[in-house]
């Protein structure tokens, strides 16, 4: 019985060495996703976390603390420049006021007949700055400096008689009527007795000064 085990057992060691591989099997793998279900009640070492996060670049706005102060004295110069135009020797505007430069009226100025362009420039913007100092001391309420800058370039081309009727009266400007101004200023848009088209944008330019928003020229 004891030889029979023994044959036996050399039998399967036998059969076991002749069919073992004589190289490692390849072996192909493949990662795939799958879903795994952890019940509420198996207890685990650490902390799976439910939402994975994923940092994605986002395309702020970019934040500027300080935007850049708008020198409305500038822009109303400029404004007044566009509109008036320069010429360089003495002519009648079409409410026949003899004139010069930039829309200088002075006798002192218009009676030489002709002006540089520089020159022009320096006139206009003294008188303006004349202007601003007269529409001040008429003006019994406070301005922002565009609201200023609107009055002035207003003044400087209607004169003071328009001004003082713009802002004095019942529930006008003086009286604390701020939006008496948008809707009174457009309508001083006549010379010669007749509407010029110039006069109406020039008005509605300084209407949108008046308001802060005026463009540049």
């Amino acid at each position: 019985m004891k030889s029979i085990i023994i044959t036996s057992v050399v039998a399967l060691v036998a059969l076991a060495c002749y069919c073992k591989p004589t190289s490692k099997p390849e072996v192909i793998t493949e990662t795939v996703e799958v879903p795994v279900w952890l019940p509420e009640y198996i207890m685990i070492p650490y902390e799976v976390p439910k939402i994975i996060e994923i940092q994605v670049p986002i395309l702020l706005k970019p934040y500027i603390d300080n935007y850049p102060e708008i020198d409305y004295d500038a822009v109303m110069v400029g404004g007044v420049k566009y509109f008036e135009g320069f010429k360089p020797r003495r002519y009648r505007c079409c409410a026949g006021v003899p004139t010069i430069g930039y829309g200088c009226t002075n006798r002192s100025i218009v009676s030489k007949g002709r002006i540089d362009q520089n020159m022009a420039a320096a006139v206009l913007e003294q008188e303006l700055s004349d202007t601003r100092k007269l529409v001040q001391e008429h003006v019994t309420v406070e301005l922002t400096e565009h609201q200023l800058n609107a009055l002035t370039s207003f003044a400087f081309n209607c004169g003071m008689t328009n001004l003082k009727k713009l802002v004095n009266g019942n529930n006008r400007l003086n009286d604390g009527n701020y939006e008496s101004v948008e809707r009174l200023m457009p309508m001083y848009r006549k010379a010669g007795g007749k509407v010029r088209e110039g006069l109406v944008k020039r008005r509605k330019w300084e209407v949108s000064l008046w308001r802060g928003d005026a463009a540049v020229f």
